[in-house]
This record gives C-alpha cells, sequence and structure tokens, in this order.
C-alpha cells in the first residue's frame, strides 16, 4: 500500500523526529496525535471521522429507528432507546461530566455486565472529550485499582453494589476519583454511600446545568479523528494488562470499511451484545460497528454464557452474530446431547442430513449451485435448527478471538451453519482479517482487511514469500496508537515502517488466505530445543475426542510432553462448572461400558484410561517427530472457567495460570527418571 500521512495537529507533526518513530507511527500520551495514514485505495482513503461524526451520520436517517434494548434484571418486555434517544443521553453523560469539572482527556473507568447505561457511558464520556476504560466485572480489587490508578480515573461507573465495593476498598488511596456511579443500584446502596459522591444513574444524569450541556457541544467540536478515543486493557493472559490506545479514526474507519467492503448492509440490522465491552471486539462490534450499520442492540442478560443467550437470540433473531469458539462448542454439545437418544432409522436420516448439509455448505461458500437433497434438507431441518438458535435471519455468523477446532467448524457445516474465521486483537482495533461470503476459506483466518497491509515476517525482519512461516504482521488505519504509558512494549510491537509484530506465527497461501499456526510467546521449547506450537495437538486431541472440554499441553524446558484432559461437565449458575459429566458425556461412556456420571468416576474408570490412551496413541502417529509426541497425561476433576481463574472473559486459556495451579499433578507426570 502506498503511505501519504494525513497531519490534522500540527504540534504533532513538529515532534516527528525521532529516530524510534515515536509521533510517526506511535504515541504513548493521551494528549499526543498521530497522522493518518491514507493510501491510494477506495478504502483507505476515505475522510476520517470521530465517533460523534458517527451519531450525526445515523441521525440524519434513522433518528427514530430503534437503537438500544434490554430487559430490567432480565425479564419482562424490552426497554428501548432510539437513535436520538440514545444520542440525547449520551450528550447529558457528558455534561453531567463536565458539572463535575472533569476536564478534557480524563478517564472513566466503566464496569458492569453489557447493558445501554454501559454504552451510553462510553460514548458519553467520549462527547465531553474525555476516554473511557473498560474494566473486566471478572476483575479483583486489585486489578481494579491497578486499571483506575494506571489510567489515572476521575469516574467509575459500575453496575451494582458489587462491584461498587471493589471501588469502596481502593478509593481512599486513589483521591483523583471525584465519584461512582451506579446504573443498577440495589437496596444496599443507602447503606454504602456514607456522603460520599456516589450516585445512582438517574441523579447523575440530572446533575448538569443548560451551561454544561452547551459545552457538550463545544467539547465534541474540538474532537479530533487523531485523537486518543478509547484505552483498552488487554485480558492479561501474561503478565499486568496494557493500557492500547485506540483513536477515534481507529475505532470509525475499521468497521465502516469492514461494512462498506461486504456490501452487506441492509435497513433493518440486529445485533446481540453479550460479550465483555471491556474487550476491543465487543466494542467495536456492539458500539461503533452497530451505530455505522444503524443496528439495533438487544442486551442479553447476565446469565448468557450460563445458558440464557439464545433465550435472547431467538426474540432479537439478530442479521449479524459474533461468538468465541466457547460459545460454539456448547451449542455443538447441547445439539449433539438432543440426538443423542437417536437411534436406528432416525440415525441414518440425521446422518444423511448432515452428509448433505456437509457438502452444500461448502458449495455455497464456494459459489457452486446446490443439490435437490439439499432444498428438502434445509426445510425441514436446517431452517428449524437456525430458528431454534435464533440464526435463522443471520446474514454472517462469524467466530474469533481465540483458534476454533476444524472439528467444530465441520460439525457447524453439517447443520448448514457457516461460520466465518476472523482473526485480530486489540492492537488492530479487533480485526485484520475475516472470511465473508464472496471471498471465503473457512478453514482460514480469511483475507486481510480492505486498505490494509497483511505480510508474513521472518525473524530478521524480512518479508516472507506466499507459503512461508513467520510472524504475522500488519498496518493500516486499524493500527492502534500504542500502549499507554509505556514506549518500552510499544516500540517492541510497531516496527519503524509501522507495521504491528502480532506474537502470532503463521503463513499466506497463493490467494491471501492467512492460517495461523501457533503463538510465539506460547511455544514450548522443549529440553532438547524443539518448538512446538500446543494449540495444534490440543485442538488434534479435541478433534478425536468429543468426551474432552480442555486439553492442555505441557513441556516447555521438559524432556517430554505431557497434557492435562478436563471431561465436559455441566455448568452452575456463576459460571463455573461442577463434576457431573453432560449427558452426551454419560451416553458416550456407557456405550463404551463405563458407567459413570461424574468426573472424579470417569478420571479412575480403566474403560475411560484406555479410551483416551488410544486417542493420545492416533494422534502421536500422526506427529512430524518423537518429540512432538504427548508421553503422560492426567485428568483435572473441574474444567476450566472464568470464575476458576483459568479463562479470560473472552474464554481464552491462561497458560502460567493453569501451570501454576496444576503444578503438583504436572510434577507427577514427569517424576518418571526412566522417561
Amino acid at each position: 500500500m502506498d503511505r501519504k500521512y494525513l497531519w490534522i495537529d500540527p504540534n504533532s507533526f513538529a515532534k516527528t523526529s525521532s529516530p524510534e518513530g515515536k509521533h510517526l507511527h506511535w504515541v504513548t500520551d493521551l494528549s499526543d496525535e498521530l497522522p493518518i495514514v491514507m493510501g491510494e485505495s477506495n478504502y483507505s482513503n476515505t475522510s476520517p471521522l470521530t465517533v460523534p461524526d458517527l451519531f450525526t451520520i445515523a441521525l440524519k436517517t434513522h433518528a427514530n429507528r430503534g437503537a438500544l434494548r434490554y430487559k430490567k434484571e432480565g425479564k419482562g418486555q424490552w426497554i428501548a432507546w432510539t437513535y436520538l434517544q440514545y444520542y440525547n443521553d449520551s450528550k447529558k453523560f457528558a455534561a453531567s461530566l463536565i458539572a463535575l469539572n472533569i476536564k478534557a482527556f480524563s478517564t472513566t473507568n466503566i464496569i458492569g455486565f453489557n447493558s445501554p447505561q454501559w454504552v451510553i457511558g462510553f460514548n458519553g464520556t467520549i462527547f465531553a472529550g474525555c476516554i473511557p476504560v473498560g474494566t473486566y466485572t471478572t476483575n479483583n480489587v486489585e486489578a481494579c485499582e491497578y486499571i483506575a490508578g494506571h489510567s489515572e480515573a476521575q469516574l467509575i461507573l459500575v453496575q451494582n453494589e458489587v462491584q461498587l465495593k471493589k471501588y469502596l476498598k481502593l478509593w481512599p488511596s486513589y483521591p483523583k476519583i471525584k465519584a461512582i456511579v451506579v446504573y443498577w443500584p440495589g437496596k444496599e446502596l443507602e447503606s454504602l454511600r456514607k456522603n460520599l459522591p456516589i450516585y445512582t444513574w438517574d441523579e447523575f444524569m440530572k446533575m448538569h446545568s443548560p451551561k454544561d450541556l452547551a459545552e457538550v457541544d463545544i467539547r465534541i467540536g474540538n474532537i479530533r479523528p487523531t485523537q486518543v478515543a478509547t484505552i483498552v486493557y488487554t485480558s492479561g493472559t501474561t503478565g499486568p494488562p496494557k493500557g492500547v490506545l485506540l483513536s477515534h479514526d481507529n475505532c470509525t474507519w475499521t468497521f465502516k470499511t469492514i461494512i462498506d467492503s461486504s456490501q452487506l448492509l441492509g435497513d433493518d440490522e440486529r445485533t446481540v451484545s453479550y460479550l465483555p465491552l471491556s474487550h476491543s471486539a465487543a466494542q467495536q462490534l456492539d458500539i461503533f460497528a452497530a451505530i455505522i450499520s444503524k443496528a439495533d442492540v438487544y442486551f442479553a442478560d447476565e446469565k448468557a454464557l450460563q445458558g440464557s443467550l439464545v433465550n435472547t437470540m431467538k426474540e432479537a433473531r439478530p442479521t449479524f452474530f459474533f461468538g468465541v469458539p466457547r460459545v460454539f462448542e456448547k451449542m455443538e454439545e447441547k445439539i449433539r446431547a438432543i440426538g443423542a437418544n437417536r437411534s436406528g432409522w432416525q440415525k441414518s436420516v440425521a446422518d444423511w442430513a448432515k452428509r448433505v448439509g456437509f457438502e452444500n455448505s461448502l458449495n455455497q461458500v464456494h459459489g457452486r449451485p446446490t443439490t435437490f437433497s439439499y432444498s428438502i434438507v434445509k426445510r425441514l431441518v436446517f431452517d428449524k435448527i437456525k430458528e431454534g438458535l435464533g440464526l435463522d435471519q443471520c446474514k454472517i455468523i462469524a467466530v474469533g478471538a481465540a483458534p476454533i477446532s476444524k472439528a467444530c467448524l465441520e460439525y457447524f457445516l453439517s447443520l448448514n451453519v457457516i461460520l466465518m474465521n476472523v482473526y485480530g486483537m486489540s492492537e488492530s482495533s479487533a480485526p485484520e482479517t475475516l472470511n465473508i461470503l464472496n471471498k471465503c476459506n473457512i478453514y482460514s483466518a480469511g483475507c486481510a482487511i480492505e486498505g490494509t497491509d497483511l505480510v508474513i515476517k521472518s525473524p530478521n525482519g524480512q518479508i516472507l514469500p506466499r507459503g512461508e512461516q513467520g510472524e504475522i504482521c500488519f498496518r493500516g488505519r486499524n493500527k492502534f496508537m500504542g500502549y499507554y504509558k509505556n514506549d518500552a512494549a510499544t516500540k517492541e510491537t510497531i516496527d519503524l515502517e509501522g507495521f504491528i509484530h502480532s506474537g502470532d506465527k503463521g503463513y499466506l497461501d497463493e490467494k491471501g488466505f492467512l492460517y495461523i499456526t501457533g503463538r510465539y510467546k506460547e511455544l514450548i521449547i522443549t529440553a532438547g530445543g524443539e518448538n512446538i506450537p500446543p494449540i495444534l495437538i490440543e485442538d488434534a486431541v479435541k478433534e478425536k475426542c468429543s468426551i474432552i472440554s480442555n486439553a492442555f499441553l505441557i513441556g516447555d524446558a521438559r524432556k517430554y510432553l505431557s497434557m492435562l484432559i478436563s471431561f465436559k461437565s455441566k455448568p452452575t449458575a456463576d459460571g463455573n462448572f461442577t463434576n457431573e459429566l453432560t449427558l452426551e458425556v454419560v451416553e458416550k461412556l456407557s456405550q463404551m461400558g463405563a458407567k459413570v456420571t461424574t468426573t472424579e468416576e470417569a478420571a479412575s474408570n480403566q474403560i475411560v484410561m484406555k479410551y483416551i490412551q488410544g486417542i493420545i496413541d492416533y494422534v502421536n502417529k500422526q506427529s512430524t517427530s518423537r518429540a512432538q509426541e504427548i508421553k503422560k497425561f492426567k485428568f483435572i476433576i473441574q474444567d476450566f472457567s472464568i470464575a476458576g481463574g483459568e479463562l479470560t472473559p473472552t474464554l481464552k486459556v491462561k497458560r502460567k495460570v493453569v501451570l501454576d495451579k496444576y503444578k503438583a499433578l504436572i510434577e507427577k507426570m514427569y517424576a518418571d527418571p526412566k522417561l
């Protein structure tokens, strides 16, 4: 891509003499700005916009269209905001910030489950010329304290008393916090206030004066596309979270380009918000992309990831849906459990239908005609499955944020549900590559967003030819500005050509589709010096064994590889897992002769041990070297979960946490001196 730099702030232009690329390719302070890198394509040279500009565009044609909907305490009728109400409430929030004498470039922290109040507070902060920062609801007091202190928050927006109590503990140490606002207060609030500046949502939204509202318009007018719009703190799979600075141009250009290039935008778009809004993907989809597409956002309830999501889906009937792999794996488990009792002719018909579905889903992906059998099965089976999942009106069903197994992809293909892989990170404003219907290879991570450069680089920085593996690197108007207050980490991530070094390993095929083969920081380097990407082996085991939930590979600095294995088990109401096996697992093991119902019983059953050993032996035979063979495995009784600390809020495995938590069990696998 030919690169031209559009400078909007002359003061920033004057600082670009840094030999390290600072002020040209990256910055680390909230008041700094970067130039917009304009290319010559129709997508990379579009006029830059601010977040308030998105509202201005939407209000011209969709002021009275539904924008946000939620159910109070997850019950009753939907409570709705139009786009005009959404905009006006965001301005009121901004005016109340100004009433508290909160200056431009100050930050707010927001912690709570997805809701209209969350996104109104987010946009209201931006309207005040300030910077919103999402915080994960699962964060403990120490994590909340780190983000509040690092971001220098002046206002905290919390969901309820549970989150409020975290900040009451840290508040004495952080006098910069001027107030806390509770958007879903309960009965405890009055006893917790104690004459502190703690407000309910309704109280806060009435704090401003007409003068404050007029000041909001002035602050909106001072916002430039090159300024910081938000800070996204990484979920911290390794070490303390880093604050990813995203500009207004990052937040407006990225999904506008995707939406425009897909040519799928209609006049009645709907989406469901359920993934943590502290995560860049949820922010980009549920806030920025939603405004760009004038979509109606339905907020799921707090139990979405414990099973209630499908209820919201069936009511909302989204036209676009994004899920992390675990969401689809759980859907697969439920569908398989329903079909587990089929036998005889019913099973034969179901198997035939899935073969038809798989063949014709691939036909659709590759633009080939579907068969007559498909038209029958679609009407009798596939349409009903999609309707039961709330996906019957979905144009695109995307999956990302972590690798999805080939087995899961193909299972949904057999149901005529085509999952489109996307790839990205907070540093790319969420997406960098994606599959769309007219340019798709479902086994890949997709092609680069129009107007961005995607390359594979060698360790010495050379761009590698197609087909060769190396580090995935990219640049464009979706490239983040830098890590807040962290020059060193920023310089490690953004090179002198403006490329982000992702830390992921992969290659590009001849058509430009990206394939991810591992992560450099997560590579297992054995005692013999063999570099092994754990994901490939873990996925191979899970693909062959439907009773396994998680397979966790171990072997860094060890003589051989070992594995921790968890069974699929029933979830609890708080997001953890019981020791009760799922119905599908019980049925599967019963057919083998193992009469077990709990994870403890399965872990000590010789039939189960022999079955898993057979899976391990099969995977070992497919390995390319003896160093990649799994020599031992152990069962863990409780599955990984967010509540247990092993998973991030976007359901990625925290490898260091797992290694620490199961250290004693792991050491037992390496106690035999003969191996």
